[in-house]
């Protein structure tokens, strides 16, 4: 079990719900900007939100499940098996009663259905009915004839047909087609009769169709219901004209199929007889599905009522209600069942498991009819399968993922708000293309000073061509030509006084992470195996910041050097808890980052990734590590390929550090297979410490620069004690020699977290973001 972690959401109310989360399979997810790191092993976390954080608790989540359990199990007694053949017959009952009942209304005396229908059909007679035998006669017209349609196209093409004098709807093939209206139709003289006709008679004479004609009352087609006149509209369209549906073992069209659906040669009920798919058996199966909506409703209302009841009982609580007229101060919101996210919650928890009961009763009643047959089994549990539920649970479903989209919206947002300020900060530690070749110019200027104060000649000659070979690399890196690209003393503090007065002020961030990185730079690292053996006993005699650097420019004054290079070694021994062997540590620290096969050279690919973005999109193997690294001192990273106009050249004064944190998540930092790991964590927050300390303390941006540096460094402490913990759990010997390792680099860490928390108690306060 790995560390407890809280995570304060809010401190506005004493009282906090804790929500606990065991996060087994969770990866590692490093953060940028914020001390936040989620456990990548078995890890408790400790969520306390603010009371005015709604949250559906575990009891509100189990009543929501007890509540879909038992309506999907009374389900059973409530919902209607779906049965065309009774469909059709209790269909055709309740809209046989209802024509009876309108003719009645609209002046019937006595009667039964043959006359309701006769009087309804005398009394408003229909114009497109002068066209039966053009549509397909008795058994096809009302199908075929649009007017003759419960539908939006039926009542528009019987007002048409009152303007336009043509009937309108399909030929056999189903293709559209209009035919003008014979002599003696019923068509309206003028604009409101047309309308009248066009509406009132169409509807009122759609009645008397509805159980048949007059003439056909026991046979009659009657008219298609609203879904299959949808259907045939539909099928009239060229997008559907050609669709094919099988029947039969052949190939029909989509038009065919939906007459036979109408005249019942195409539904069979399960002694064989036709069904007709029209108005009436649409009545019956709409009964049915209507029959599945009474247990979902009354599972809706159930969990409602105790959303209702459970925070009204909080909402009691809450204000201390001990009489009626305290009853007045009940926030509304607060117990009102509709809109908060909790409720949602429990709506898709009880509509889930409504479902999955419903589900598995279909399943057991359509077992036990199975025989051996899968579609006897199919038939059996598609029959009592709760359509109305499912579509329930889908909107549930949404709304719960609407709820999701919005919180990951607000992190992607609040994310890229943070990788803003991440970039923006850490601009701090850039050097751009400019800058960079100053720097790298003053290195070369260095090593040529030591390479010609050599008196060795063959060790002189070895300096040399180990310049060569630095100029080289670091042009190729930095997309420039060698002759072109370095400075004598001359151009370099030209370029340097242009650069100073480009930035408008005569001291600059930069100027310190220059003088820095020129004062732990040390020639002769080894850039392969060959040159290892070359350098062997090539040591850096001449410091160039001693003797030399001072009096060639006037910007960067001996005692700035001195001042820098003093607290540089004030922070070295103040992490290591030592103050001897210093330089000793600073030697050794200066070679992890140039060395090859070193840490900063293993790292370059993911740092790069972080640091330089685009520059190296596409980039990969040694191409990305010679894009990514230049070897510039102390293992400072370079963007590389980023040319004379590409913007930020070189990470430096411990950003190596930083950017690994924000691109790796440190997994890797102190622990890449090399001794001197934990010199390179030192040498970075010496450097990190000793930059920070020459920054104004009255700046807002550069308070929020350090609490942001602080947070990685703490995100860094955290993941090597869990590494050290793990190394130490396994007990091999090779192991304890990394444990040694990271415990010494996790040492340096806390101490330099703990010397940015005073630097940041100097400087004016801001809040989290920022602002004053």
């Amino acid at each position: 079990m790995g560390t407890v972690k809280e995570l304060r959401m809010s401190e506005l109310d004493d009282e906090k719900i804790e929500i606990q989360f065991n996060l087994e399979t969770v990866p590692a997810l490093p953060s940028a900007t914020t001390g936040t790191d989620m456990q990548a092993d078995t890890d408790l976390l400790n969520i306390e939100f603010d009371n005015n954080v709604d949250a559906a608790d575990r009891q509100d989540c189990i009543a929501a499940a007890a509540i879909g359990a038992s309506m999907g199990a009374l389900n059973v007694l409530w919902q209607k098996r779906f049965d065309i053949s009774r469909a059709h017959s209790w269909g055709k009952a309740k809209v046989e009663d209802f024509v009876v009942q309108v003719a009645k209304s609209e002046g019937l005396g006595k009667g039964g259905l043959e006359d309701a229908i006769r009087f309804l059909e005398r009394k408003f007679p229909l114009a497109a009915d002068k066209l039966t035998p053009e549509f397909g006669g008795g058994l096809q017209h009302h199908l075929r004839d649009f007017s003759h349609h419960p539908s939006p196209v039926g009542l528009i093409t019987s007002i048409l047909t009152q303007f336009t004098g043509r009937g309108y709807g399909t030929l056999t093939d189903g293709s559209f087609a209009s035919f003008d209206l014979p002599d003696g139709a019923l068509v309206g003289r003028d604009f409101p009769e047309k309308i009248l006709f066009g509406t009132i008679n169409w509807s009122l004479h759609l009645v008397s169709d509805m159980a048949g004609s007059s003439s056909s009352i026991m046979e009659g087609t009657g008219i298609p219901g609203p879904i299959l006149s949808a259907m045939k509209e539909l099928s009239s369209l060229s997008l559907f004209r050609n669709a094919r549906v099988s029947y039969e073992e052949q190939e029909i069209t989509l038009s065919q199929w939906i007459s036979k659906l109408f005249n019942g040669t195409a539904v069979r009920d399960k002694d064989g007889n036709p069904v007709r798919l029209d108005l009436r058996t649409e009545v019956g199966l709409a009964d049915q599905a209507l029959s599945q909506a009474k247990s979902v409703i009354a599972n809706e209302c159930l969990v409602r009522g105790h959303y209702f009841l459970t925070r009204l009982a909080r909402e009691l609580k809450r204000i201390d209600a001990r009489s009626l007229g305290d009853l007045s101060r009940i926030d509304g919101s607060r117990v009102v069942p509709s809109g908060t996210r909790s409720l949602r919650r429990m709506l898709t928890i009880s509509s889930s498991v409504f479902v999955f009961t419903n589900l598995g009763i279909a399943c057991a009643e359509a077992g036990a009819k199975f025989g051996g047959s899968v579609p006897v089994f199919a038939r059996e549990m598609l029959l009592n399968v709760n359509f109305v539920g499912i579509a329930r649970m889908v909107v549930a479903i949404g709304g719960d993922a609407n709820d999701i989209a919005d919180d990951l919206r607000g992190y992607l947002e609040h994310k890229a708000e943070e990788d803003m300020a991440f970039t923006r900060d850490f601009k701090l530690l850039a050097l751009s293309s400019r800058q960079a070749r100053i720097l790298l110019s003053y290195q070369a200027i260095a090593t040529e000073k030591d390479a010609l104060a050599t008196k060795d000649e063959k060790l002189k000659a070895t300096k040399l061509e180990w310049l060569r070979a630095f100029k080289s690399a670091q042009t190729e890196r930095m997309g420039a030509d060698a002759d072109e690209y370095f400075l004598d003393e001359a151009g370099a503090r030209s370029e340097l006084d242009a650069a100073v007065g480009a930035a408008g002020s005569s001291d600059p961030a930069w100027l310190t992470l220059l003088t820095l990185e020129l004062c732990l730079f040390r020639p002769y690292y080894p850039f392969d195996d060959t040159w290892k053996r070359k350098l062997k006993g090539i040591k850096y005699t001449v410091d160039y910041t001693k003797k030399g650097f001072s009096s060639s420019q006037d910007v960067v004054s001996q005692k700035r050097i001195d001042d820098i290079l003093k607290k540089y070694r004030s922070y070295v021994g103040s992490l290591s808890g030592s103050t001897k062997k210093v330089a000793a540590e600073i030697g050794a620290a200066t070679l992890l980052g140039v060395a090859t096969g070193g840490l900063a050279y293993a790292l370059a690919p993911v740092i790069a990734s972080a640091l330089a973005g685009e520059a190296v999109v596409g980039l990969s193997g040694a191409a990305l590590t010679s894009a990514s690294l230049a070897a510039v001192g102390g293992g400072s990273l370079a963007a590389g390929g980023l040319g004379m106009a590409g913007g930020t050249a070189i990470i430096a004064g411990g950003g190596t550090l930083l950017g690994t944190a924000a691109g790796v998540g440190v997994a890797g930092l102190v622990s890449v297979g090399s001794p001197i790991s934990e010199k390179f964590v030192l040498d970075e927050c010496a450097k990190l410490l000793t930059f920070c300390s020459n920054l104004p303390t009255d700046s807002p941006s550069v308070t929020s620069f350090i609490r942001r540096a602080k947070n990685q460094i703490d995100n860094i402490a955290d993941k090597a004690k869990e590494e050290l913990e793990a190394e130490k759990s396994r007990g091999r010997e090779s192991d304890r020699k990394a444990a040694k390792n990271k415990d010494k680099a996790s040492e340096y860490l806390n101490r330099c977290s703990k010397e940015l928390q005073r630097l940041l108690e100097k400087c004016v306060p801001t809040d989290e973001y920022g602002s004053h």
